[in-house]
């Protein structure tokens, strides 16, 4: 298990629904009550399983963790806020946390990447 991993992830996580809701002029304790719980929730409901933080992940199991953790964190968002589980997801709502989870998350997985080939090369 990549406990590091997890970390930054919850870290990228919190992040993402900081700037979210900063943006959004929401950036209060109800904010983070309804946000950060559901898109953690739905990120660990679905990484976990599928091996994401695996010593040798499967190579398609952080794409599908984000298409499907986000879609589960906004349906979880949906419950918290009253609008039932399987409430209206906004698509565009969607992409933007689709692509903001993807940027957050994957950032630090490609520059860590990047340096480690680096490091291998130069020895």
């Amino acid at each position: 298990m990549r406990w590091g991993w997890m970390l930054g992830d919850v870290v990228a996580l919190t992040l993402f629904v900081l700037v979210g809701l900063q943006s959004h002029g929401t950036l209060d304790e109800y904010g983070l009550q309804r946000n950060l719980p559901a898109f953690l929730l739905g990120w660990f409901l679905v990484a976990l399983p599928l091996g994401v933080y695996r010593a040798q992940p499967p190579k398609w199991a952080l794409p599908v963790a984000w298409v499907l953790s986000v879609t589960l964190g906004i349906a979880l968002r949906n419950q918290f806020v009253g609008r039932g589980l399987f409430g209206t997801i906004s698509p565009v709502f969607w992409i933007i946390s689709l692509t903001g989870v993807a940027l957050f998350t994957g950032l630090p997985r490609l520059i860590a990447y990047g340096l480690r080939k680096r490091t291998l090369a130069a020895r």
